[in-house]
């Protein structure tokens, strides 16, 4: 694989802002895989929803940027069980991780929400029973609404977003404006 031809369909397809960093090879195809150059990859505002890696077909010579129905039905089997088997053995961040991830990006990603979730309810076996919720009249950039009937789970929200030095707002017993950019 040429790296600067998969970079050129990068450059064409999804834009500039993305930069080859890796390049995996699988039996049938050679993989090239692009992240944001200004944002970490644990930063959600750097990633695509729909689009896949760089591929290259080793017997027809093409170059191919990858949609997210190319990987579910193509014959990318082999890239697709690396996929399953990352998921598999990723451990989520702790409450600890989870914070340093957001200090170091001055951003709060979704999935810090519900990874808080997640060990909320591994820490003290009481479902947190979070998920995000949106308004027009907020903005999504900035702020995430946070929903639980879990009472405890949001007034510990309230306590993290104080260690963290964000504001946060109690909507109603079930929600709570939570800021997410520093």
């Amino acid at each position: 694989m040429d790296t600067k031809l998969a970079q050129k369909v990068v450059d064409e397809e999804i834009g500039s802002d993305y930069t080859i960093y890796k390049v995996e090879d699988s039996e049938k195809y050679t993989f090239a895989y692009y992240k944001h150059k200004y944002y970490e990859d644990d930063d959600e505002r750097g990633h695509l929803v729909g689009v896949g890696p760089v591929a290259f077909n080793k017997e027809t010579k093409e170059y191919k940027l990858l949609s997210s129905g190319d990987i579910l039905c193509g014959d990318y089997f082999d890239f697709q069980e690396n996929i399953q088997q990352d998921i598999q053995e990723s451990e989520f961040p702790d409450f600890d991780e989870i914070k340093k991830g957001i200090l170091r990006r001055k951003y709060v990603n979704s999935d810090d929400i519900f990874f808080l979730g997640i060990h909320w309810d591994k820490q003290f076996g009481d479902k947190s029973d979070v998920y995000l919720t949106s308004n027009k009249e907020i903005d999504f950039k900035q702020f995430l609404i946070a929903s639980s009937s879990n009472k405890d789970f949001l007034s510990f929200m309230e306590e993290y977003w104080k260690d963290l030095n964000l504001d946060s707002q109690k909507k109603d017993d079930n929600h709570i404006i939570l800021r997410r950019i520093f």
